[in-house]
């Protein structure tokens, strides 16, 4: 059963990576939140997006983007902003992963409500993160609960 669990986390951490991979120009991260590409926010085509222009593509500070502090954000600065979220990401996932395992006293990579005891969040919401109320909620449950719950 632990070797299982152990393949399963090493297929989660290797979707991540891919994921998370840099596409057309912006951070993966920034594009889950956002629909607009960096072309579309590009109003004026000049290939980099002022204050404004940023404003739709990625929630972060505009400041901390401009990394050369030139008034605009380029493709790459904002690849930054996505590696800096997708490594911030990737630490949730493994502790939360962490977690979960050792919750889950049988290795079965489910966890009853009296496993789910040891992980606040998921006991107090057992009932709506079991999406199947088969009596277990699995580690798939658990991640879709979470994310719709930011």
């Amino acid at each position: 059963m632990k070797k299982i669990q152990t393949l399963l986390i090493a297929a989660m951490f290797t979707t991540a990576s891919t994921a998370f991979a840099d596409h057309d120009g912006m951070g993966e991260h920034c594009k889950m939140h956002s629909k607009v590409t960096f072309e579309q926010a590009d109003k004026d085509k000049d290939g980099t997006l002022d204050r404004e222009e940023a404003k739709v593509v990625c929630g972060e500070k505009f400041e901390v983007m401009d990394t050369d502090k030139d008034g605009t954000l380029t493709k790459e600065e904002l690849n930054v902003c996505g590696r800096k979220k997708h490594n911030a990401h990737d630490k949730l996932h493994e502790k939360r992963s962490k977690e979960f395992a050792a919750a889950d006293k049988d290795g079965d990579g489910t966890l009853t409500k009296s496993e789910a005891k040891k992980l606040k969040k998921v006991h107090k919401n057992f009932d709506v993160i079991d999406a199947d109320k088969d009596g277990t909620v699995s580690r798939d449950e658990v991640h879709d609960f979470m994310h719709k719950t930011k």
